[in-house]
């Protein structure tokens, strides 16, 4: 049998229950979570578990419509396509990033994705779980590194 492959945050939406989660103060504006491509198109459901497992700390999360960064694995740091990345950087999620109500709430799944938005914009985006991480400790929930 092969054994089921789970991505983190389809993990997490199942064990909800056992996770025993409690309302958390939220961010004061909530969150907006930044999918990668790849993920969204192979695994459509992905974002909206992500929304799930936050709602179940109280946590809202907002989806945010964006195509793909530009950075695309390795496609993004060749030399050749460097300009290209940028211009498709810019189309989609260079607005988003860059917004300054958007300030201190986009999440970013993709690695590439926040190495993008690091290499253009200047900032830097967490990963979902980084923030529910931040979230916990903040309410005296103290999870091992």
């Amino acid at each position: 049998a092969v054994p089921e492959v789970l991505m983190l945050q389809e993990w997490l939406a199942i064990r909800l229950p056992t996770l025993a989660p409690r309302q958390l103060a939220p961010n004061a504006l909530g969150f907006k979570l930044l999918s990668h491509c790849t993920e969204k198109t192979n695994a459509p459901g992905s974002p909206k578990a992500w929304q799930q497992v936050f709602a179940a700390f109280g946590l809202p999360l907002e989806l945010v419509n964006t195509g793909c960064c530009g950075m695309s694995g390795t496609y993004g740091h060749e030399t050749r396509n460097a300009e290209t990345s940028k211009t498709i950087y810019a189309q989609s999620w260079q607005p988003q990033v860059e917004a300054e109500e958007n300030t201190d709430r986009l999440l970013a799944t993709g690695y590439s994705c926040r190495s993008q938005v690091k290499r253009f914009s200047e900032q830097t985006l967490h990963h979902p779980l980084q923030a529910l991480l931040y979230a916990l400790r903040s309410a005296g929930e103290h999870p091992k590194d």
